[in-house]
């Protein structure tokens, strides 16, 4: 029998809604999002995570993966504490009506963070549904996702243009010569992810997101954000989220989640 962890989380806590977010942004054959389970294969088997509401803990079978609890916190966004966000936001004539209906919305992060640089690399300027076709051929091409044997896999009938396959061809590669650490302070990690052609303000306002835990980051040029808030420009969005500060991160997932 795998062991199981049970991971507290504050109520209120929306599994279904982060869920739901992770299940397209999730990596095919490596990931599967059901109903009510995240289940994802690891080196050491598989680890499967679901939500036990009565004891406001998830209940995690994994099978031998010694590292699995920060993972499974970084993930689902565990140690979060919604209150403050819903004081701060539920007001707003904006958000306010979204706090409302799904209090406690938590910013999903990400098991291995080298998968969510290549997914959101491949996400940039195109659908989210496309990013996550994209993402299922590029574990096909190479798996096990490896940022050596990447760097030199041959991506030419990937489906991307030549300067995003340069950007995902470029980041393997300093990830692979340790030019770029992801398991470090997220300042020393962005300065190293913005010397990758390819990689500007949107990619990196994201990642600060999901990967550097950064509460207040906010990619202002996303097209989601602009069409949920109403603003017609990004310096529009800017002005309007300056009183989301300083959770604006949260705020981004609030206008993001339907």
């Amino acid at each position: 029998m795998s062991p199981v962890l049970s991971v507290p989380v504050r109520a209120p806590y929306p599994w279904r809604s982060i869920l739901d977010y992770l299940a397209l942004r999730c990596t095919p054959g490596v990931e599967t999002i059901s109903a009510d389970r995240y289940t994802r294969k690891t080196p050491s088997g598989t680890v499967a995570v679901e939500y036990d509401s009565f004891a406001q803990a998830l209940r995690c079978s994994v099978d031998g993966a010694t590292d699995a609890l920060p993972r499974i916190q970084r993930l689902f966004d565990t140690l979060h504490d919604p209150h403050p966000v819903t004081r701060a936001l539920r007001r707003c004539p904006v958000l306010g009506a979204r706090v409302r209906k799904l209090p406690g919305v938590r910013v999903p992060g990400c098991w291995e963070p080298f998968e969510l640089c290549l997914r959101v690399i491949l996400g940039q300027q195109v659908s989210v549904k496309a990013a996550h076709t994209l993402m299922g051929r590029l574990v096909a091409r190479c798996p096990g996702l490896d940022p050596g044997q990447l760097a030199e896999t041959d991506f030419g009938t990937l489906g991307l243009p030549a300067a995003r396959l340069r950007t995902l061809r470029i980041f393997a590669e300093r990830i692979a010569g340790g030019d770029i650490r992801l398991d470090g302070a997220w300042d020393q990690t962005a300065d190293g992810l913005a010397e990758v052609p390819g990689i500007g303000p949107w990619t990196l306002q994201y990642l600060a997101i999901r990967l550097g835990r950064d509460a207040d980051a906010f990619p202002d040029t996303d097209l989601g954000l602009l069409r949920a808030s109403g603003a017609e420009t990004p310096r529009h969005l800017r002005t309007l989220a300056e009183t989301w500060r300083p959770y604006r991160g949260y705020a981004a997932m609030y206008l993001w989640t339907r």
